[in-house]
């Protein structure tokens, strides 16, 4: 590709790879993302690369290059906090991976004359793609906490022509007195905080579902008689929380695994296959709330790899490392024992004949939001 890169590019790569529904295929041919994309962004060559400033001033090939491409682009960091070119510690906002927009809105599946609420408006690209889907006759909303973000994304939309979408800056989990079709999140929403309004607003609602261990399951919930129930549609998107439900992260670069004062145990399981296999995982993301993870690689120092949970409001923790081929050595600290809960949520999801995270299903009511594997 080249500065004069353009939609037909990325329609190119997108089909050439099947990542683009045929009912998106217009969309995506008639909206420009570079309208969508701030001069000055951020991007990962692979996905343990750090993140490199782009500047389309100095770098235009390389930028026109990076929006035309099927690349997730950073926009911004730990809310706005960082000043350009400076890496923050967070990504806060992104133009979302063209396709898992594709893929979303081909299982949104929104028709012609409908009305859309859309939950986080990021550059506004997605919401350009909706209105063309809708059509003049359907109408689109978009909803953004951010105010500078969501201020930029209006400027985009009017700037490409779509001044026709109406963004509101607000908080998603408090209503706006209207109802719609279907709604559709670009935020991870937390197991059992799913805003019961977007469920009384609406007869189809897509949301990307996560829980403090896991996430990417995007389900699509039918409503009937007030109550949603909805199944994952066999997508997985890594999409940020929705901003008022994150949960403050836990470094926990300053512990020792090999603590000595943490207790000591052992087990057969191995963690990395627990916490590597996305329906696994999402077992124990279940059980076991409040508990973030990470895996480290060996290092010069040592010649294995660690398995860590964390809890960052009991501040609990626990390491996971290999003794030898059948054995793992497991070191706990704080009130909780997080490698145990993990390791029964593990065995329970082995005993159950490992279900797939499309065996789940979710239920939203007004009195309270379960999710249980299905009995069909």
């Amino acid at each position: 590709m080249n500065s004069t890169s353009g939609p037909g590019d990325l329609v190119a790569e997108l089909r050439s790879a099947g990542n683009l529904p045929a009912e998106c295929y217009s969309a995506f041919e008639t909206v420009k993302r570079e309208y969508f994309v701030p001069n000055r962004v951020w991007t990962q060559e692979t996905d343990d690369s750090r993140y490199e400033p782009v500047d389309r001033a100095t770098e235009p090939e390389r930028w026109s290059s990076l929006v035309y491409s099927d690349r997730v682009i950073v926009t911004q960091f730990d809310d706005g906090d960082p000043t350009w070119p400076d890496v923050g510690f967070r990504p806060t906002s992104s133009a979302s991976m063209p396709s898992a927009v594709a893929g979303m809105l081909g299982a949104l599946d929104a028709q012609p004359g409908e009305s859309v609420l859309e939950i986080g408006t990021g550059t506004g690209f997605n919401a350009a793609l909706i209105s063309e889907l809708v059509g003049p006759e359907g109408n689109v909303t978009s909803i953004e906490i951010d105010e500078n973000i969501g201020k930029e994304a209006k400027r985009n939309l009017e700037t490409a022509g779509y001044s026709r979408v109406d963004v509101e800056i607000q908080d998603a989990t408090f209503p706006i007195g209207r109802r719609f079709d279907r709604i559709i999140a670009t935020a991870g929403v937390h197991l059992g905080q799913l805003p019961f309004w977007w469920v009384k607003s609406a007869n189809v609602i897509l949301a990307p579902m996560r829980a403090d261990l896991s996430s990417g399951p995007l389900v699509k919930f039918e409503i009937d008689d007030g109550v949603a129930r909805g199944r994952a549609v066999g997508m997985r998107v890594g999409f940020m929380e929705m901003r008022s439900q994150r949960v403050r992260s836990m470094s926990h670069r300053k512990l020792r695994w090999d603590d000595e004062q943490a207790d000591r145990s052992t087990t057969d399981v191995n963690p990395f296959v627990v916490l590597l296999n996305e329906s696994s995982r999402w077992a124990a993301s279940v059980a076991v709330p409040m508990c973030r993870y990470d895996l480290e690689k060996p290092t010069e120092e040592r010649d294995h790899g660690v398995a860590w949970l964390v809890d960052p409001i009991s501040g609990s923790w626990a390491t996971v490392a290999p003794e030898d081929e059948d054995s793992h050595t497991v070191r706990q600290f704080g009130p909780r024992r997080l490698w145990n809960e993990t390791e029964s949520a593990y065995r329970w999801w082995v005993r159950k004949g490992k279900p797939a995270i499309e065996s789940w299903e979710w239920t939203v009511s007004a009195e309270r939001q379960s999710i249980q594997l299905a009995t069909e």
